[in-house]
């Protein structure tokens, strides 16, 4: 990953620096997004954890503000990485995500195919087939954009978050379990639905 900020990155960073002179602590992921314009939590993660694996900030664990400038004397640890656990996911039907971190978990990198900017814990049964199971916990790779049988983190009616195989052929799109007795979601047009991430593999027992 090149070490090099993008503009938005170099942005949130002096946003936090700037709030840490002014208020002697780091701002909530809200109010960073309320700042920059991102109105949902995901997209101020994946700013945040790309700054943090690009060394310029470290997130303590239990905090709501444990954001900290990193320092020369920080060690580094190459094979772990440390992700918010953020809200709930359902795998069934669709739960109303909390827009908070529940605490923070020390991983090893090497757990995922991908790598995850945040990690959310699984409700239900409904991809029972694919592996992922009832209070799992999930990584999650942040990013709209997602192929045709990818399984994704999606997003339905604002805050609903459930977890899917993607159909995508022409203009259909359809979220699909893989377990029995549960049936395919069909986003309305009219609902507020984005691809929030990929699933990037998972957790289990923590």
């Amino acid at each position: 990953m090149s070490l090099q900020l993008t503009t938005r990155q170099s942005n949130i960073l002096d946003f936090i620096r700037s709030h840490l002179d002014r208020h002697g602590q780091a701002p909530t992921l809200e109010e960073i997004g309320e700042a920059m314009g991102l109105a949902h939590v995901s997209a101020v993660l994946k700013h945040v954890r790309s700054l943090e694996a690009k060394g310029r900030l470290l997130i303590e664990p239990n905090r709501s503000r444990g954001i900290r400038l990193v320092t020369s004397t920080d060690p580094v640890d190459a094979d772990t990485m440390e992700l918010p656990l953020v809200g709930r996911i359902a795998a069934g039907e669709p739960l109303f995500s909390e827009s908070r971190i529940e605490r923070s978990l020390r991983v090893s990198r090497w757990l995922f195919r991908l790598k995850p900017d945040y990690l959310l814990r699984v409700v239900g049964d409904s991809m029972r087939e694919e592996g992922i199971l009832d209070q799992d916990i999930v990584g999650v790779h942040a990013t709209p954009v997602a192929r045709h049988g990818q399984v994704v983190a999606a997003r339905i009616g604002g805050d609903r978050f459930t977890i899917k195989r993607l159909y995508w052929q022409g203009d259909v799109i359809r979220l699909l379990p893989n377990s029995p007795g549960y049936q395919p979601i069909d986003p309305d047009p009219t609902d507020d639905f984005a691809i929030e991430g990929l699933f990037a593999g998972l957790l289990r027992g923590s």
